[in-house]
């Protein structure tokens, strides 16, 4: 009798997800997702399956269940132009991006339980990224993009992340793969390196860290034989959201509210039917 029901209730997702998948196929992920007719609600469990784990705990998918709403229905806000917000999201905050899978129940019950909520800054939709595990603190926004418009990402502690299995990353790179002369030029105050000299060539910190395949750019780097050691701490960019984080704070007792109010402490909580579109 059990396997009849989740028969039936895979097809039933199947069925509705056909729709999607063909946009996807034709148009790319991107546009599906921004589609004006979008029923947010309806698509945002296979949203979040794409973004965090199940294992987390519910407060903490709960707060990423906001986080991506907030994301979507800013594109769905910034429907001028909005390929070139979706690059400008992917250029700024790389690993917070969109990708379509069959969702779990748990992110369903996430996303029914915070049913409307979004995050804002001066009532307005902005982007909000999100990272796997940060460097012990996350990094500024304003500082690291030289933009007032940036000043709701707000450095905040993490020191939880610290205790992550997943805080110390070593990967060793080929001498012969990387630049003859490298050097670290400048780091953020979170630690994260922002800028490096490559045989006189400024590279910019995430660029190379995703080039290079770096967990993070929160690193130091040693030569042993005929390789370069990179020492990474953290994973991801280290911008707004540690779901690592989240989900220690969520083990405490935090709800999801008060888990983005410690990531995000400049933004607020609304309900999107108060936001003007």
């Amino acid at each position: 009798m059990k396997n009849r029901f989740f028969s039936h209730v895979i097809l039933v997702l199947i069925l509705f997800l056909i729709p999607y998948v063909l946009v996807i196929i034709f148009n790319g992920a991107d546009i599906a997702l921004i589609n004006r007719n979008l029923d947010v609600e309806m698509v945002l469990p296979a949203v979040l399956a794409s973004q965090i784990d199940s294992k987390y705990e519910l407060e903490a998918l709960k707060a990423q269940a906001i986080v991506a709403r907030s994301n979507i229905y800013r594109c769905i806000k910034e429907k001028e132009g909005v390929k070139d917000l979706i690059k400008e999201i992917k250029k700024k905050f790389p690993d917070s991006y969109y990708n379509f899978s069959v969702p779990d129940f748990v992110y369903e019950k996430a996303v029914t339980e915070t049913k409307g909520k979004v995050l804002t800054y001066n009532n307005e939709l902005k982007m909000i990224p999100y990272h796997k595990v940060s460097a012990g603190v996350t990094r500024d926004g304003e500082e690291c993009f030289h933009d007032e418009y940036y000043s709701y990402l707000q450095s905040v502690d993490s020191n939880v992340d610290k205790k992550s299995d997943e805080y110390l990353n070593c990967i060793y790179i080929n001498v012969n793969q990387l630049p003859e002369d490298l050097k670290i030029k400048s780091r953020d105050s979170a630690g994260y390196v922002t800028e490096l000299l490559a045989d006189g060539n400024v590279l910019e910190g995430e660029s190379f860290r995703k080039g290079m395949g770096l967990t993070s750019s929160n690193f130091t780097a040693q030569k042993i034989g005929d390789k370069i050691r990179f020492m990474c701490k953290g994973k991801g960019h280290g911008f707004g959201l540690s779901q690592n984080g989240g989900n220690e704070l969520a083990k405490n007792k935090s709800t999801g509210e008060e888990i983005l109010g410690v990531y995000f402490p400049a933004m607020e909580i609304m309900d999107i039917s108060d936001i003007n579109f």
